[in-house]
């Protein structure tokens, strides 16, 4: 499953980076954002820089699917941030525990009128026989659904 989710912020492409990777920005948006136990470690100095995010999150899978994914998951994802062209991107790679899904994308900062967009595009895989489309297609919701928090917050923060 692929999902892309694309809005614009009215801010510009520097200001947004630093929201998207400064410690105190990322606790702030964070605290904000479902989810308990947040622990947030940044490593690197701009533009190269390395976030580490985990916290557990509350899911409500559809029955077909309860007994392999639980119902308060331990969910974990780095973003590897870089300049890239007149804005920045990330690679991220989330992971979460013991559910058998598989999560990797991008997110991007760039300049457009009247302030900069800021896009993820994710690929959502499971390789369990049958079950796997349902698992993947499930966590994807789940994760269009975070991916549209986070942006609420972010333009509330700007």
């Amino acid at each position: 499953m692929k999902i892309q989710v694309k809005h614009s912020l009215k801010t510009d492409v520097d200001s947004a980076f630093k929201l998207c990777t400064e410690q105190k920005s990322q606790e702030a948006i964070y605290g904000k954002l479902p989810g308990t136990d947040v622990k947030i470690k940044r490593e690197g100095r701009a533009p190269n820089v390395k976030l580490k995010i985990a916290r557990k999150m509350p899911a409500n899978p559809p029955a077909a699917i309860k007994r392999l994914v639980p119902s308060t998951n331990e969910v974990s994802h780095t973003e590897d941030w870089a300049a890239d062209g007149k804005g920045y991107s990330s690679a991220i790679a989330v992971e979460i525990k013991s559910v058998p899904v598989k999560i990797v994308g991008t997110k991007a900062l760039q300049p457009e009128k009247g302030g900069c967009s800021v896009q993820w595009d994710f690929d959502i895989t499971s390789g369990i026989p049958l079950l796997g489309g349902l698992i993947a297609s499930f966590a994807g919701d789940e994760l269009k659904k975070n991916l549209e928090d986070e942006f609420k917050v972010l333009k509330a923060s700007i």
